[in-house]
């Protein structure tokens, strides 16, 4: 076998083996698979070559022949498969690989079955077997092979000049690999065998160890296909292997030189010795050879178990989330020490992003909203290398976010995401720019590493975030109680002051009832005096008695109509009614009171006025009372009583020139038990005396309009007087509605509970 057989052999084997270390764990990649076979046919091709040229005889050398043209024109086949599927980042369907097939598979028919069409004879020769081969068919099989490596090139080109960044740092080297080899290898096999020289295509597939080391240069400095360790694991078969055959054939040389092929005592102790020799330094050699290939290619240069053990121990002691983010941090910047690495953190609904090393202005909010989507929700590493190379999605809508996220991190230039969750939540991204300035990818145990520690880290921040919660929670109950403390000391005092208020009350209510009762008495004391002497003087002590029985049956009206008010258990009799005349009604009554003070008193009422919808026993309480303060605080000057309608409402008016009412005072006018201070100040700053009455009054009149669908207002000036003014709603038909009355101790009616 010549020299060039075995260098044929070799390098077919190291493709084999590199391509199905690529195939087995490239399932989820349809471009590997591709890229895959390719490379196993680029070694079968050399494998055939090999035993094409060192056969003896001619059926087994036709064989070869026949194997390495098929072989051959596959790798243009799966070339163009793989461009397909890297380019336009989608899986080609199997309609298409199968279309694509179809001249592929008649020319590899051609090949195997036919005995002219394209392999004529071979030649048996010293220096190398010559097939014979058919030119037009030769032709039409280069121009099939020639015409899907071009495609392939073409299409690698197109994306080459549209890419920026790692892509196209990718594409770069394939398409220089594809272009050398296809180029070299065609034209030592396809064209200068039509020209008759056959002897040199034992050089060919040399030129695919040009590819294979591009595709390693792509796939260890740029990550390609994220296959780094496989291709240390390679590597490291490929020299471990080459070393064990050369040092055998060394030792085998050595040995037939001194001892020939003789088996001897001299040679089992030679053999025994080179064979200690040979273990040790191959000892010593695997060890430096493991290690440059882990620091440089395969491992992380130190020891992630102990690191992860260290981390997990820290957190034990950690309950604050910036804690837990600094230690983190510290592991990282120990271990992987990347140029760039932030911490992307969901607070409620804002997103953080908390720098460590370095210093970098991005979206880091629509970063966040893009890994939280269903494109990745289920990735636990996004690395821009592997979103550029090889991510295939068919969503449209899923395709704009997967640009969206490349032009982000390409812009910024960062590199890699490791998203942290807990309990399905994304919680946190780990955010790396380059790993260094020789190189901007992170090989898989590095990602492994990270992604470890973003599991731990996720449970931590959940146990931080819980931790505050508490103390949160502790805060705020310490301020709510502080606050309801506050809170039931206000109502303690208000409990006070509403006590102190019916004590008030009761005295007062106690004065004024005293007081008519008083002045009955006396006064029929006194009738019984004069009756027989004057008979026509006592009128006018029927008239106090009158007058003091009718104070007191208002006074009792008025609390019985308050405690009904207080329990919501008043009754209210609506039916259709005339103002006017329950104006003159109660002004009626006052007449005594009238002219005993010299007041003037004016009506203006409105002629047709419309009807009210109310009760008129309460009507008359409301207008009773109103009056009876009109004429209580005005000493001298006049009342005007005046109504008016509207299309909804009666307007009824009381205008007093009294005394009036403090505009401070106005606001809290109808509160139950107030009662105007008893002291106001004139213009010319002199006190005058408030006349006395129970807070009750004018409580029931505003409770009572507003339960009729009416309104009431004020307007008072001090030393001026005042004006009342309510509504009332105009009778339109609407149905009279007598609700039930529930009869309860009054002293409870009263609002007097112990």
């Amino acid at each position: 076998m010549n020299n060039y057989a075995y260098a044929l052999i070799v390098i077919g084997l190291v493709n084999i083996i590199f391509g199905f270390y690529v195939l087995i764990p490239s399932r989820k990649s349809q471009a590997v698979r591709f890229l895959a076979l390719s490379i196993i046919f680029l070694g079968l091709w050399g494998v055939g070559l090999a035993g094409f040229l060192s056969s003896n005889d001619v059926q087994t050398a036709l064989y070869w022949s026949r194997f390495h043209y098929v072989a051959s024109i596959y790798i243009a086949y799966f070339i163009l498969l793989f461009e397909m599927s890297l380019t336009q980042k989608k899986k080609i369907d199997f309609q298409t690989v199968m279309l694509l097939q179809i001249p592929v598979f008649l020319v590899s028919l051609a090949v195997v079955f036919s005995d002219s069409l394209i392999i004529k004879d071979v030649i048996l020769e010293k220096s190398g077997n010559v097939a014979l081969l058919n030119r037009v068919g030769h032709i039409t099989y280069g121009v099939v092979f020639a015409v899907y490596y071009l495609i392939a090139l073409m299409i690698n080109l197109k994306a080459l000049i549209k890419s920026n960044g790692i892509l196209k740092n990718q594409l770069t080297l394939i398409f220089t690999g594809f272009l050398l080899t296809g180029f070299l290898g065609g034209t030592f096999n396809l064209i200068l065998p039509i020209l008759g020289n056959y002897k040199l295509i034992w050089i060919g597939p040399q030129f695919s160890i040009i590819f294979l080391g591009l595709i390693f240069i792509a796939i260890v400095k740029y990550q390609l296909f994220n296959i780094r360790l496989l291709a240390g694991k390679v590597l490291y078969v490929i020299t471990s292997a080459s070393l064990l055959y050369l040092t055998f054939r060394i030792f085998l040389n050595i040995h037939l030189e001194i001892f020939g092929e003789r088996l001897g005592w001299e040679a089992i102790i030679f053999g025994v010795v080179i064979s200690i020799l040979f273990a040790l330094l191959y000892d010593k050699y695997r060890e430096f050879f493991q290690e440059k290939i882990s620091t440089r290619i395969i491992n992380l240069g130190y020891d992630a178990s102990k690191f992860l053990d260290r981390f997990t121990y820290s957190l034990g002691n950690i309950v604050t989330e910036d804690s837990v983010l600094k230690e983190l941090h510290g592991i990282v910047k120990e271990t992987i020490d990347p140029i760039y690495f932030s911490i992307i953190v969901k607070r409620d609904s804002a997103v953080i992003n908390k720098q460590y090393t370095g210093n970098k202005v991005f979206d880091n909010k629509r970063i966040f909203e893009i890994v939280n989507s269903p494109l990745f929700a289920k990735k636990k590493s996004i690395s821009l290398g592997e979103l550029i190379g090889v991510f295939n999605v068919d969503d449209e809508s899923y395709k704009v976010a997967y640009g969206e996220l490349i032009t982000l991190l390409e812009r910024s230039d960062l590199h890699l995401l490791i998203p942290v969750h807990y309990e399905k939540e994304l919680i946190a991204i780990l955010i790396l720019g380059k790993r260094d300035l020789n190189s901007t990818m992170y090989i898989e145990q590095e990602i492994a590493f990270l992604q470890s520690l973003a599991s731990i880290t996720g449970a931590s921040l959940a146990r931080a975030t819980l931790y505050q919660q508490v103390q949160n929670f502790n805060i705020n109950l310490q301020k709510d109680v502080s606050e309801k403390t506050k809170e039931l000391q206000r109502n303690v005092e208000e409990l006070e002051d509403a006590r102190r208020k019916e004590r008030d009350m009761l005295d007062i209510m106690g004065h004024e009832l005293r007081t008519p009762a008083t002045i009955v008495k006396l006064n029929t004391d006194l009738l019984g005096k004069f009756v027989d002497n004057n008979p026509v003087s006592y009128q006018k002590y029927l008239d106090r008695i009158k007058n003091s029985i009718e104070n007191e049956i208002r006074l009792i009206d008025t609390l019985l109509s308050s405690a009904k008010l207080e329990g919501k258990k008043i009754e209210l009799n609506r039916e259709r009614l005339s103002i006017t005349e329950q104006i003159e009604t109660v002004l009626h009554g006052y007449e005594y009171q009238i002219k005993q003070k010299g007041l003037r008193v004016m009506v203006d009422l409105e002629d047709d006025m419309k009807d009210v919808y109310a009760d008129k026993v309460r009507v008359v309480e409301i207008i009773d009372n109103l009056l009876s303060n009109a004429i209580k605080y005005t000493d001298e000057g006049s009342i005007i009583m005046k109504a008016e309608d509207t299309d909804d409402y009666v307007k009824v008016s009381i205008i007093d020139s009294g005394k009036g009412i403090p505009e401070k005072e106005i606001p809290r006018l109808g509160t139950k038990f107030h009662r105007v201070e008893n002291y106001i100040t004139g213009e010319s700053n002199f006190n005058i005396v408030r006349p006395g009455g129970t807070g009750l009054g004018l409580y029931v009149v505003y409770a009572l309009i507003e339960m009729m669908g009416g309104k009431i207002w004020v307007h008072s000036q001090v030393g001026k007087g005042t004006t009342f003014s309510f509504t009332l709603p105009v009778y339109k038909g609407q149905g009279v509605k007598i609700p039930s009355v529930d009869e309860k101790n009054l002293f409870e009616k009263f609002g007097l509970k112990k």
